[in-house]
């Protein structure tokens, strides 16, 4: 992908520079695991808490959370190092409200948002929210095995109180909104009601992270209204499935909504024809502004 790829792979050189990093776990020193590793000093103490059983799938939850499932698999040591990433920009210790989009559907943003949303819940003192804000095409219910109403429509409608909307998962510091239903409201006027803002910045007050999963920025306008409410966007970009010109789109849409662009990561495999793995990447917004994106 141009210089996109390459600034992801200085950032990955970087990465794994770092004396966490080569220890084995791809966490900052400050962040305390919510689930020990097997062996570990942490593990064996009284106080630690059980980490999930891989073979035991939760009734409805897709198998596609490898940071629940597969917690020792090459992806979610990348999810990780996404964690440690986000962490390293954020180093006043500020709660954050951070939207994950994407220039085209099916570019992975919801299954990474997610996942996000699971290694982040890993560090023990943090308390974490995702919400599912695609009123279109909303999945993260389904996902993780959850209601989809009520949700984030009825709060925005003034039709429920938080506690009526947040779910539990199966993660203790991890709660869940899903999208609701719109009851014959736009999306995108329902966004933009008086409402919107101050349940934001309720989420930035309650909670160390909020992940937020929105629509495809280059499709309708909700990606761009709700980044004004956040503290920051990533962009998930694919490995040759994403236009360049659909990319770059992406981006200048947000800055012209003065949305904060953060960071983005890359996802999908190496080259064609390659045999790599799956895996993921993620650099600062700063490091690729201007790169040219993927030629299909």
């Amino acid at each position: 992908m141009g210089r996109i790829a390459e600034a992801l792979k200085k950032a990955e050189q970087e990465r794994l520079a770092r004396p966490d990093v080569v220890a084995g776990r791809g966490i900052a020193p400050a962040e305390t695991p919510m689930w020990p590793l097997a062996g570990s000093e942490a593990a064996e103490g009284d106080d630690a808490q059980s980490a999930p059983d891989p073979d035991a799938v939760v009734e409805g939850m897709s198998e596609s959370l490898v940071a629940y499932y597969d917690r020792s698999s090459v992806l979610s040591e990348q999810y990780r190092a996404l964690r440690t990433r986000l962490l390293s920009q954020n180093q006043h210790n500020e709660h954050r409200v951070l939207a994950i989009t994407s220039s085209v559907p099916r570019e992975g943003k919801t299954i990474t948002a997610v996942n996000l949303a699971f290694t982040l819940a890993e560090v023990r003192h943090f308390n974490v929210l995702v919400v599912d804000a695609d009123f279109r095409r909303s999945s993260l219910a389904k996902v993780l095995g959850l209601s989809s109403t009520p949700g984030l429509s009825d709060l925005l409608t003034n039709n429920a109180t938080y506690p009526e909307v947040i779910q539990k998962t199966v993660v203790p510091n991890l709660q869940f909104i899903a999208s609701g239903e719109l009851n014959g409201h736009n999306a995108t006027e329902l966004l933009s009601a008086i409402t919107t803002r101050s349940v934001f910045r309720w989420f930035e007050s309650q909670y160390h992270f909020t992940i937020v999963d929105t629509p495809p920025a280059t499709t309708v306008t909700d990606a761009g209204i709700i980044g004004q409410n956040c503290s920051g966007v990533i962009m998930v970009v694919r490995m040759h499935h994403t236009p360049e010109q659909l990319a770059k789109r992406a981006v200048r849409l947000l800055q012209v909504n003065n949305v904060p662009v953060v960071g983005g990561v890359l996802v999908g495999r190496g080259e064609r024809g390659s045999g790599d793995e799956y895996r993921l990447n993620y650099c600062r917004y700063d490091n690729f502004h201007g790169a040219k994106g993927d030629r299909r």
